[in-house]
């Protein structure tokens, strides 16, 4: 068994975790920053399907987007928290994330959107997410129609998509170990609402859990 993890543990886990990411997105693998997201609604059944992270805060939230009428969203409006999982076999580590989730400032998803190609803005403006669809067909015709209107029309966020944060209260980094020795470090904070989109944190307290 070898020592996998610092004996030291860091007391804010949010730069390693970072530094981690950076380091996924380094290597040649794709989608790095695919992560499962865990959501549940007011019946308490649990969902989870794969987002892109796409932005850790140096604050402690982990931000991704997505269509505002999609079931996701709707779970989280009944219950706004999520748990999140990024998974990189080729590094063998793992992050773990889980909080509270808010709609991120409208400037922010707007900036954001106006980075996409073409191609992913037209699909955000006709998808109905997650509603049914009988004939492919037509979601391709939707979205001719709308690429037809041109760069201009297609360039503002559709107001039912944009992003989330999901604001970190637990979060625990896992390494893979020899003979299943792994090693994990658990950390947890406590968070207080400070406005619509963001909360004070207070100091991580860690501790190390058994593979």
């Amino acid at each position: 068994m070898t020592a996998v993890l610092s004996t030291e543990a860091p007391d804010d886990p949010l730069p390693l975790a970072r530094r981690w990411l950076d380091e996924a997105f380094a290597g040649a693998a794709r989608n790095p920053g695919a992560m499962a997201l865990a959501t549940s609604g007011a019946d308490g059944r649990p969902a989870v399907r794969m987002v892109l992270l796409k932005a850790l805060a140096p604050d402690g939230y982990a931000v991704f987007y997505t269509n505002y009428e999609s079931r996701k969203a709707r779970e989280l409006a009944a219950n706004p928290r999520a748990a999140g999982v990024l998974y990189w076999e080729w590094l063998g580590r793992q992050l773990r994330l889980e909080g509270p989730v808010v709609r991120s400032p409208a400037a922010e998803s707007d900036a954001y959107f106006a980075t996409r190609p073409l191609a992913s803005r037209v699909n955000a403006w006709v998808s109905e997410q997650s509603r049914p669809l009988a004939d492919p067909v037509e979601l391709r015709r939707r979205a001719e129609r709308r690429t037809a209107e041109g760069e201009a029309a297609n360039a503002r966020r559709p107001p039912f998509w944009g992003g989330y944060r999901l604001w970190i209260d637990t979060l625990e980094l896992w390494v893979e170990g020899a003979g299943r020795f792994h090693d994990r470090l658990h950390y947890r904070r406590e968070l207080v609402s400070a406005g619509p989109a963001e909360f004070t944190a207070g100091p991580w307290r860690h501790e190390r859990l058994q593979p």
